[in-house]
């Protein structure tokens, strides 16, 4: 609501933004200065921090839900990248040019701190505050939910409870370590997830399409 307050605001501005957004993504400079598979690794590597896509956690929690239609269920899960990376991204994008806060240096949430105060004052700060704390908080009680249940896959569910004093110890380091280190931990531990999931999903390819095409199918006999 914050981020639509704001492009409500100075929405003169909005297709200028998205126009830059486009012009510097395919310019031409930008590719040889900051060279081209670099500019693509570190998108891929901010994409995938955003919404996990590929990484195979998203099924924990999907395969807990009471839909009996997996298809079904994977389309619904397939909102997920979208809101978080198509609309949550791009909005906030759009406000940090709107603010002039991508002219600074500084990383993404130092950007989105200078947008949220140039656009909305004190208050903006403060709201930024709430909800990056929101995420922080169930962020964390989601990959502890991870770490449990696939230690527990692994060994035993009575073991995988022993995942969580590991998990509050890493917790402790990365408030003490650079921000820089941290996150090439995690981009780290992203790519040995993404390895071993990628392999299952093309193997798995053929048999969530033929699922899909009977799923469509029954739907489109059935009218729905």
């Amino acid at each position: 609501m914050a981020v639509l307050f704001v492009m409500a605001t100075k929405a003169g501005d909005i297709l200028p933004s998205l126009k830059l957004i486009f012009v510097e993504a395919w310019n031409f400079d930008s590719m040889v200065t900051g060279g081209f598979w670099g500019l693509v690794i570190i998108g891929v590597r901010r994409a995938m921090f955003s919404n996990e896509a590929g990484l195979g956690s998203a099924p924990m929690y999907h395969g807990q839900s009471k839909n009996d239609e997996p298809t079904k269920e994977g389309l619904v899960a397939m909102l997920g990248p979208f809101i978080d990376t198509i609309m949550v991204c791009s909005f906030t994008a759009v406000i940090i040019i709107l603010s002039g806060a991508y002219l600074e240096d500084g990383s993404g949430i130092t950007m989105t701190l200078v947008a949220f105060e140039r656009t909305m004052g004190s208050f903006g700060s403060g709201l930024l505050m709430v909800i990056v704390s929101a995420f922080a908080l169930s962020t964390l009680f989601t990959y502890s939910y991870y770490g449990v249940k696939s230690l527990g896959f692994l060994t035993s569910p009575k073991v995988g409870q022993w995942y969580n004093l590991f998990f509050v110890a890493m917790i402790v380091f990365a408030t003490v370590a650079s921000l820089e280190l941290v996150k090439n931990l995690i981009d780290l531990s992203y790519a040995l997830m993404v390895i071993p999931n990628m392999i299952a999903v093309l193997y798995l390819a053929p048999k969530v399409n033929a699922a899909s095409k009977k799923y469509f199918q029954n739907r489109k006999v059935n009218g729905t």
